[in-house]
């Protein structure tokens, strides 16, 4: 599997930490640090956040960019993650259909966003109701 190129932004500011770590042997060692520390911390969150009130899998992603930023294999989980989101997005809202498909993809895309957030309430509420105090 290869290292999948960037976006001009992200490969801008991957250039520009890299820049700054290179400047000492003590900057690289306190990014590398940093970066080890605070990914794996931020994944859990987002991983605590799925059961949890919160945009989980948002923090999750955040989490893995901070990898990206110093490992490989969080590039290739992130450029992968991102194939796989761009062939969804095609699936349900392609760029070359009709007005009609469009209008379902987009209608999907609503009913999915209220059925979560119903769940997600109705599961709060019947936590909130059973909690011993």
């Amino acid at each position: 599997m290869s290292v999948t190129s960037p976006a001009p932004r992200v490969h801008a500011v991957l250039d520009r930490l890299d820049a700054w770590g290179d400047r000492s042997t003590a900057r690289a060692w306190a990014k590398r640090v940093a970066v080890t520390v605070t990914g794996p911390l931020v994944v859990l969150v987002g991983v605590a956040m799925l059961v949890l009130p919160g945009p989980g899998l948002v923090v999750m992603g955040v989490g893995m960019a901070l990898l990206a930023v110093e490992y490989p294999w969080a590039r290739r989980v992130v450029g992968a993650a991102g194939r796989g989101l761009a062939r969804l997005r095609e699936l349900v809202l392609p760029r070359g259909a009709g007005a009609g498909r469009r209008a379902l993809g987009g209608v999907a895309v609503a009913a999915f966003g209220v059925a979560g957030f119903v769940a997600t309430t109705a599961i709060t509420a019947f936590l909130g109701a059973h909690t011993l105090l």
